[in-house]
């Protein structure tokens, strides 16, 4: 006995040792990446023979005293002449004066241009951002035809501000070491290595760690997550206050409900009221400016109205107004509900497993929600926490806490046919609070309702005790907050199932948009099919326009791939549709997975009809499919058959590449956006990366 005891510390601290052996290689593996690979420029001009050229300034430059020159005029050519020999690399050192010890400095966009062997005359190679305070901007690789003849450069700087300029021809280029590149390296192939297949973390059962050491796990992956999101939440100064009037209605709504009234206090201007159609807005461009009118508010017989969902406003906005008089950010709602998000997705995984998946790795647990995580959208609207994030950022929060609570109260050790009325009625709250965030995700009480079919198809267990606690659990609640809805929207709007989107002074007249099929294979197309653009720069995501042959209004923004391409995890769900036969032998987990997968396909099809096409709609329904992809994947896990087959071996793989996939798209797309806010509002970060993964540059 004392022998095996031995025997089994042993192994222990064979296992540690190869950790840490393996630890210790990947940490030498991205140092020599980031010496001879990131660097190679460096090691490419080593043998060059750096020289300072003859410069001829065009008469749009003024020399100071200091040897800075003043921007006079447009003319600001800087001339290189009988230049001779090979030109590999050129070193242009040109910034405002005093800029590189600005908090936000300027770059400078600079045009190069040459004359070689094979042009006769001079030809434009492409223009690169000098930024003051990254010194790898300055040197700049060339790929010219032959021998140079000249060369030239052309600055965009302003007119009347003072720049330093420094130019050296065939500079080595030094070794830029990168802190960032190295930990990316390190820590991909820490990744790899504790998450192939063969790794220990695919032999552990989830369930089988003790619930105490389970919890300390599961706080630890919320702590490490929530700090990317509270980063991600506060890094765009955009979003730190609410300068334009449509990110403050509710705040306004706060000041109206604290009024005792269901319509803002700000009364409209007589010729919004006077006018023959106010939804239009070419009429009110042309008959009122755009500040005497509240752009995107609802305005319904001479009052302007929210048409955002309302619950929101009643748990955070107007109960933080009644406390303190002040408004609460938009950006600390939105926060507040991302990190609410976060958690229920980490305890509805853990209840699924429960439930479903009882076999489940820790391995596969960690592939399963982080690739949930990532491709859901949550990074990017935690990234643009203005008004409109926030409907959309409760009502998925709703629907996730929603489903846990009906997931939990099948009760595992509960006896058959017995359902938990307490968490029964918390699911029913959570998710009739759904509607009055966001209507349209509504629709995924569908399938909770398909979670108890089992339930819901014997009249005996309807008619006994648990089964009409069970009814009034969910009933009672439902009724309550439809009904306060109900009437809610019956003040405002004369009905109670109008929420007053179609009463929305935007960019069209919602009320005559109606159903049209045709916007439908545009929305599918878009939002699941369209694939990513690659571009040979940073960040090497690209924005895709909409451009289609349909002959009407469609409103639309900049998206960067369909879902299916931008989370490919999201491409397990079909398997609930494909391997309908095999996956039905368990057929509560299938019904669960495919009406969670409908759902979301509902979701895109009532957001492109009624809405349009924007990239934060992305958010309402890619959790659906996501969570749908995770509910199949382990549905196809469990079967004992595959586990023993290679199969098993195949799918684990394409997790990890999935997973390192959804890492890169979402590190190299967080700083695209519609309108480019991220690059103007952290010019630091956005050229601190450009440089960083721009090495070959």
């Amino acid at each position: 006995m004392d022998f095996l005891k031995n025997l089994l510390v042993l192994r222990k601290k064979d296992r540690r040792i190869r950790y840490l052996t393996a630890v210790a290689l990947f940490f030498v593996i991205a140092l020599v990446a980031e010496l001879f690979v990131f660097n190679i420029r460096h090691w490419q001009t080593i043998s060059n023979k750096p020289y300072e050229p003859e410069l001829v300034f065009d008469n749009g430059y003024a020399l100071n005293e200091d040897g800075s020159y003043t921007i006079t005029s447009d003319n600001r050519f800087i001339l290189l002449p009988n230049l001779s020999g090979k030109l590999k690399t050129i070193y242009t050192k040109i910034q405002y004066v005093g800029e590189d010890k600005a908090d936000t400095p300027s770059q400078i966009y600079t045009n190069y241009d040459a004359r070689d062997t094979s042009h006769y005359s001079i030809y434009t190679l492409n223009t690169r951002p000098l930024y003051p305070t990254e010194e790898k901007s300055f040197y700049v690789t060339l790929h010219l035809y032959g021998d140079v003849k000249e060369f030239r450069l052309h600055p965009f700087a302003e007119i009347g501000r003072q720049i330093e300029i420094k130019i050296i021809c065939n500079p080595v280029i030094p070794i830029f070491f990168s802190f960032i590149r190295v930990m990316i390296v390190f820590l991909g192939c820490c990744f790899v290595y504790f998450l192939m297949p063969a790794s220990i973390l695919h032999k552990v059962r989830y369930l089988k760690i003790s619930k105490r050491a389970r919890i300390r796990m599961l706080a630890g992956f919320f702590v490490v997550n929530a700090i990317i999101l509270v980063w991600a939440n506060g890094l765009n100064t955009q979003y730190h206050d609410e300068y334009s009037v449509n990110n403050k209605q509710y705040h306004e709504l706060a000041e109206a409900f604290a009024q005792g009234s269901v319509s803002l206090l700000d009364e409209p201007d007589e010729r919004l009221k006077t006018m023959e159609n106010p939804y239009d807005m070419s009429l009110r461009a042309t008959f009122m400016p755009f500040e005497d009118y509240k752009f995107d508010h609802a305005y319904y017989n001479g009052k302007y109205y929210v048409y955002f969902g309302v619950v929101p406003e009643v748990l955070v906005y107007f109960p933080y107004y009644l406390i303190t008089g002040k408004h609460i950010h938009n950006r600390m709602v939105d926060c507040i509900g991302s990190l609410l998000i976060l958690l229920g997705f980490i305890m509805l995984l853990d209840e699924t497993i429960k439930k479903y998946y009882r076999k489940c790795s820790l391995g596969v647990w960690f592939l399963t929600l982080e690739l949930i995580l990532m491709g859901s959208y949550l990074i990017y609207v935690t990234k643009r926490p203005d008004l409109y994030a926030v409907p959309m950022v409760y009502g998925v929060m709703f629907s996730v806490w929603g489903m846990w609570a009906f997931i939990r109260a099948l009760g595992k050790d509960r006896p058959e046919k017995k359902l938990d009325w307490k968490f029964m009625m918390i699911g029913s709250i959570c998710t009739a609070l759904v509607i009055g965030c966001r209507p349209q995700l509504f629709v995924v009480v569908i399938a909770d309702a398909l979670l108890f079919w089992d339930y819901l198809k014997s009249l005996t267990y309807l008619r006994s005790r648990n089964g009409l606690q069970a009814i009034a659990a969910v009933g009672i609640p439902m009724a309550v907050i439809g009904g306060l809805l109900m009437l809610y929207n019956a003040a405002r709007f004369g009905s109670p199932f109008d929420f007053g989107a179609f009463y929305n002074l935007t960019f069209n007249d919602m009320r005559y948009r109606g159903f049209v099929f045709d916007r439908i294979p545009i929305g599918l197309a878009t939002y699941l099919l369209r694939p990513v653009e690659f571009v040979p720069q940073f960040p090497y995501f690209g924005n895709i326009n909409l451009s289609t042959m349909y002959m009407g209004e469609t409103i639309w923004e900049t998206t960067y791939g369909g879902i299916f391409a931008a989370s490919p995890f999201s491409i397990f769900g079909l398997f609930s549709i494909i391997l309908l036969k095999k996956l039905k032998k368990r057929s509560k987990l299938w019904i669960f997975s495919l009406s969670v997968f409908v759902s979301g396909m509902i979701v895109v099809i009532f957001d492109t009809v009624n809405s349009g096409i924007l990239a934060r709609y992305f958010f309402d329904f890619s959790y659906l499919l996501l969570f749908a992809s995770g509910l199949t994947l382990f549905n196809i896990l469990s079967d004992s058959k595959i586990k023993k087959s290679p199969t098993y071996t195949l799918i684990l793989w394409i997790l990890v590449v999935l997973l390192l996939y959804g890492f890169l798209y979402n590190m190299l797309t967080f700083m695209l956006d519609s309108g480019d806010y991220m690059m103007t509002n952290q010019r630091k970060l956005f050229y601190k990366l450009y440089y960083t993964f721009g090495f070959l540059m």
